[in-house]
């Protein structure tokens, strides 16, 4: 995992739906957040490089890349970043009390 990142990210703890090109749905936890990437929590092995998605309630799917894997965690890299205006408003959402499980 490389330390140095573009932005901080806002420690978050709420699901969201994350898909590989080619495979099922799944829910997995959103540890943290930035306008640049996240940190997830997924319930099968992944490996740096692979495409994904995640999918926010809502919203448009977010396309990105996994950054790193270490154990049952994993860095992801957005494809494209957020405005400060848009991260903060989805982060606002995420925070938000339905955004628990």
């Amino acid at each position: 995992m490389d330390d140095t990142r573009q932005s901080d990210r806002v420690p978050l703890n709420c699901d969201v739906e994350f898909k590989r090109h080619g495979d099922a749905r799944y829910k997995v936890d959103l540890l943290d957040f930035s306008p640049h990437g996240c940190c997830i929590s997924p319930p099968i092995r992944v490996e740096e490089g692979e495409s994904i998605s995640l999918r926010i309630p809502d919203m448009e799917a977010i396309h990105g890349r996994i950054a790193w894997v270490r154990d049952w965690k994993a860095g992801i890299q957005f494809d494209h970043s957020f405005h400060e205006a848009v991260f903060e408003l989805v982060v606002r959402r995420l925070e938000g009390p339905s955004a628990t499980s």
